[in-house]
């Protein structure tokens, strides 16, 4: 029996420890990889790819932290004001989600975030461009002319506007295609699979079904990739890159989503279970 339900809320600590570890996990299998493949490729920067992976596990800790938390936050802030995201459940199966709402509050968040992140770089970008130039300028001052010019380009105020508003205007349509496209899947009996139960008043997702959240998000990630290629073509580019793009993103986007669903599975019982509340709609 189908019933509709709307996300009220996001449990702020389950939701960051969750999705920051499975992104920690995911960034460390990600940079074992690469040091392996730069240890391959050029074995004298070997010790570059080793140290390489405690950096980006610790960057995505960091980041993990902050982009999670503020999500959910926002998230939470949002859903009071806005209308909140409508899911239809099948037992278990997600069958439909809403469209308009999902892609409105996701490029609203996304919205705030990249300002968050605009104001935090306006106290900190001009004593990083100090601290640089100063070092670049006596190794190569041609290249820290380049590199000083296209920083002074991004932080214009004109670019900081397209950025913003590119932000909000490429997430909202991206995610509303997505959520089209999602639906489109689901009706065909290929909607994501969840295991849940209740947990103090709260909605805990137990488990994620791997091959039908890997399918799901490789199709949409497939169709992503057909969209901006075709405005890449329209544009002058290559029908052969195109090609290439479509089956690497296929490729990558199940294989990046199963891990996201084979580190969840394994991690929610230790760490705790991703909890959200939904109220009948």
């Amino acid at each position: 029996m189908v019933s509709v339900k709307e996300l009220k809320s996001i449990d702020l600590s389950s939701y960051t420890i969750i999705c920051t570890a499975v992104s920690v996990l995911l960034t460390a299998l990600i940079s074992v990889a690469m040091a392996i493949g730069i240890m391959i490729l050029a074995p004298d920067a070997g010790g570059i790819g080793i140290l390489m992976i405690p950096t980006l596990v610790v960057g995505a800790f960091m980041a993990g932290i902050y982009r999670y938390f503020s999500e959910g936050l926002f998230y939470n802030f949002l859903a009071t004001r806005l209308r909140n995201i409508k899911i239809e459940l099948d037992g278990g199966e997600i069958v439909k989600i809403s469209p308009t709402e999902t892609a409105t509050l996701v490029a609203t968040i996304a919205l705030i975030q990249v300002v968050l992140v605009y104001l935090v770089s306006v106290l900190i970008l001009p004593l990083f461009l100090s601290t640089m130039m100063q070092t670049l300028i006596m190794v190569n001052q041609a290249l820290a002319y380049s590199i000083y010019q296209i920083l002074m380009l991004i932080t214009q105020p004109m670019t900081i506007v397209m950025i913003i508003l590119g932000t909000f205007v490429i997430t909202f349509v991206f995610v509303l295609i997505g959520a089209y496209i999602y639906n489109l899947l689901a009706s065909k009996g290929r909607g994501i699979v969840l295991e849940l139960s209740e947990e103090n008043g709260l909605t805990a997702i137990d488990s994620i079904d791997m091959m039908r959240f890997a399918i799901v998000i490789a199709i949409i990630s497939v169709v992503a990739t057909l969209i901006t290629g075709i405005i890449g073509l329209i544009s002058g580019g290559n029908a052969v890159n195109l090609i290439i793009n479509i089956i690497s993103s296929l490729i990558s986007g199940f294989i990046v989503a199963a891990l996201i669903a084979i580190f969840y599975n394994f991690l929610a019982p230790k760490l705790g279970k991703l909890k959200i509340e939904l109220i009948d709609s």
